[in-house]
């Protein structure tokens, strides 16, 4: 397994004010000839004073620290608020799915399909006028911490056989139009010094510290637990969210996102789009 490095020609840059965004596709190649693509976008803020001039995605020997909580810190329900209210991860995500960025999306939903206390679905999203195709998406994250230059710390890989059983329940209670198990990586990438900030994130062929040493950390991840369960109409999704310092993710990340299955779509039931209308008012 293998991913590629990043090729300057296929860098897309645009700058925007005290801005600056690295929209970059990225090639991940697996044994037995598979292929992952992913798209990133990259982005950096800094203050510009009149008549000066600043530097983005600057390395620096020292630790970058402005008191924000690490991206590893943020809960499943936070990441996921942030992931929708970030211009740049939504873009991502919505482009991947094949919708617009005009898609209505709504986190976190109760009711009209659950009973207070009884469960939620984690995201909705559909274009405004198409609520007959509704996408449903199960989240679970992971945290990743670059260690050094050949290891890393994972936790909660554990926990996305738990995402795969919900999903399943998603998919076979409601009925919607596409259903998706989205995987969030969380990645801590202060300590990978020696790389540039836009190329943090989870190597291929880093190994974890502990637990399964023998297979790479990227690997462990694309054959999560509990993968071969997943009903094979469900899609996958992941989406890996690196904080290549200490600065918050609000001012300076990377978004990485790749379809690694297509959901199968179905016939929407009358009941669901009914329920979606509702949650659009």
């Amino acid at each position: 397994m293998a991913r590629s490095e990043w090729d300057p020609k296929l860098l897309d840059k645009a700058e925007t004010g005290n801005k600056t965004e690295d929209i970059i596709p990225a090639t991940v190649s697996l044994a037995m000839a598979e292929t992952i693509i992913s798209h990133q976008i990259s982005y950096d803020t800094a203050h510009v004073a009149q008549g000066k001039r600043a530097t983005f995605f600057k390395a620096s020997r020292y630790p970058q620290i402005d008191g924000s909580a690490r991206v590893t810190e943020l809960d499943e329900k936070s990441i996921v608020h942030w992931l929708m209210l970030c211009p740049q991860s939504r873009q991502l995500l919505l482009d991947g799915l094949g919708l617009s960025p005009k898609a209505f999306h709504q986190p976190e939903v109760v009711q009209p399909f659950y009973a207070p206390g009884q469960g939620d679905v984690d995201l909705i999203v559909c274009e405004p006028w198409l609520p007959s195709q509704a996408f449903a998406l199960e989240f679970k994250r992971i945290k990743v911490e670059i260690v050094n230059a050949g290891e890393d710390k994972i936790n909660k890989l554990q926990n996305l056989a738990e995402g795969v059983y919900q999903a399943n329940k998603l998919h076979d209670r409601f009925g919607f139009f596409q259903t998706h198990l989205a995987i969030i990586i969380e990645v801590a990438a202060s300590e990978e010094a020696k790389r540039a900030l836009p190329m943090r994130g989870v190597r291929s062929d880093s190994t974890p510290q502990l637990g399964d040493t023998k297979r790479t950390t990227f690997r462990q991840i694309i054959e999560f637990p509990g993968r071969n369960e997943l009903h094979s109409e469900v899609g996958i999704v992941f989406m890996e969210i690196v904080q290549p310092t200490r600065i918050s993710i609000q001012k300076q990340a990377t978004v990485r996102a790749w379809v690694y299955r297509r959901a199968e779509s179905r016939c929407q039931l009358d009941s669901v789009t009914n329920r979606i209308l509702e949650i659009m008012k």
